[in-house]
């Protein structure tokens, strides 16, 4: 499966630069070259991360529906590309919160390194259902209509991330009782295995 990845920024070469280091077989690229294309996809893709190019922030007229948009999203990791002496609001780190900028010239792999990982942390399991189950929640209108749906997803995506891990510890520990079984086993062989 595909992971979709917007790439948001002005500059062709960024792009360019962004379907050579992300393959196809991983990751399926949604381009946006201005705010008002990236905030059109947002209404039609999920996306698992964001680049976001820090250009398109001047642009104070697209900001508000993008940042409402973000929010409405389940944390989707942003990476922010700024040149060194481009200027940045100091109101926009904060809604924003970029897991990582990337000052130009970055170098490519540190970038899909970053995106990567990211992703990694939010992929969900294959021993996970698609669905949680159907609370009692559900079945009563009043309590439902307390929980909103952005809450609803970010009680999952928590969720999600907790069963991860603990599948994440559980497989460390595995590998390390494997591995420390091994250990006695080929201390105990003759050398030179004579016949």
């Amino acid at each position: 499966m595909a992971y979709n990845l917007i790439i948001a920024d002005s500059s062709p070469a960024i792009r360019r630069l962004c379907q050579s280091i992300f393959p196809e077989e991983t990751f399926k690229l949604h381009l946006a070259a201005s705010l008002d294309e990236l905030n059109q996809l947002l209404e039609t893709v999920n996306p698992e991360a964001l680049i976001l190019g820090a250009s398109l922030l001047e642009a104070a007229d697209g900001l508000l529906p993008l940042q409402g948009r973000l929010a409405a999203g389940s944390r989707i990791p942003v990476f922010l590309l700024a040149g060194t002496f481009e200027p940045l609001p100091r109101d926009c780190r904060e809604w924003l919160k970029p897991e990582k900028v990337f000052q130009k010239p970055f170098y490519s792999e540190n970038l899909a390194e970053a995106v990567r990982e990211a992703v990694e942390k939010r992929r969900v399991p294959d021993t996970l259902p698609e669905e949680l189950p159907d609370s009692p929640a559900k079945a009563t209108p009043a309590d439902a209509s307390l929980a909103s749906p952005a809450l609803l997803r970010e009680l999952r995506h928590i969720i999600q991330q907790e069963v991860l891990e603990a599948e994440r510890e559980l497989e460390k520990r595995l590998r390390a009782s494997l591995q420390a079984a091994e250990r006695p086993v080929s201390k105990t062989r003759e050398p030179g295995g004579g016949q």
